[in-house]
């Protein structure tokens, strides 16, 4: 009975203590399931050769194992972060290298979790322009002078991977009136093909010229907004490159009389 009454003493003290650092609720409440599996999410734009990464907490993982590999026919990955942040920046990057990142969880001594997807980043002295975020058409800004924008693009060997940028704007236009939108692509003349096309919502997309006006048309009689995008044309866009940044200026240059 002694004995009994010590054990339960000492096992009292035990639990006491422990509980005043939560090591012991730690132990107690954690979750019995494995890690699951997650894919980091990647910022190649915030800032010149470097890659943000983040992922999400996981109350079955005691270790994060970020791996990467460059972007080859044959991926050889290496662990370049191991602890339990879910962010890691990966800096002072060579200009133009590609990557393929994997997360990989540990749980206890001997339990390895490997990702089963890759994410993917690259390295260039290219930044996002100052309208991001507008990628999709909610988030579209509304041009009324000259917006100097770019249109990051890049190609991967692993799963043929593309990472394509795409901006929407949107313009207001009076009724019974016609907008005349002009995009130009450095480096080019007028007339030459860009590599840019230009698709306004609910309309058929055709190809950009450099400096000839794409005209938009309200035949309504009351003032709407049109909304319309601006996004690469892949034909050709990596014959010569794998990593390509398109510079333009998309301008509202007049607004005039419609006819039909």
């Amino acid at each position: 009975m002694r004995k009994l009454l010590f054990v339960f003493t000492v096992l009292g003290s035990l639990l006491i203590s422990s509980c005043s650092d939560n090591a012991f609720q730690e132990m107690l409440f954690r979750t019995t399931e494995d890690p699951f599996q997650d894919v980091p999410v990647t910022d190649s734009l915030t800032k010149e050769h470097t890659v943000y990464l983040s992922w999400k907490e996981d109350e079955g993982c005691d270790t994060f194992r970020l791996m990467r590999s460059y972007d080859q026919p044959d991926l050889y990955f290496t662990c370049i972060y191991e602890g339990t942040a879910t962010e890691y920046t990966d800096e002072n990057l060579p200009d133009g290298d590609k990557y393929v990142y994997r997360l990989d969880k540990t749980r206890g001594r001997k339990k390895d979790f490997v990702g089963n997807a890759y994410a993917y980043g690259y390295s260039s002295d290219c930044r996002r322009d100052i309208w991001e975020d507008n990628d999709t058409e909610d988030k579209a800004i509304r041009l009324e002078h000259d917006l100097i924008c770019n249109l990051p693009c890049v190609q991967y060997i692993t799963d043929s991977k593309e990472d394509l940028d795409c901006d929407w704007f949107y313009v207001e236009i009076p009724p019974r009136r016609m907008a005349g939108i002009l995009v130009k692509q450095e480096g080019l003349s007028q007339g030459t093909p860009t590599n840019l096309m230009i698709q306004v919502s609910g309309e058929t997309s055709q190809q950009i010229e450099h400096g000839i006006e794409v005209a938009i048309s309200n035949s309504t009689d009351e003032k709407r907004n049109y909304y319309f995008r601006i996004f690469p044309r892949t034909t050709g866009l990596f014959d010569t490159d794998m990593m390509t940044d398109i510079g333009y200026t998309v301008s509202l240059r007049r607004i005039i009389i419609y006819t039909n």
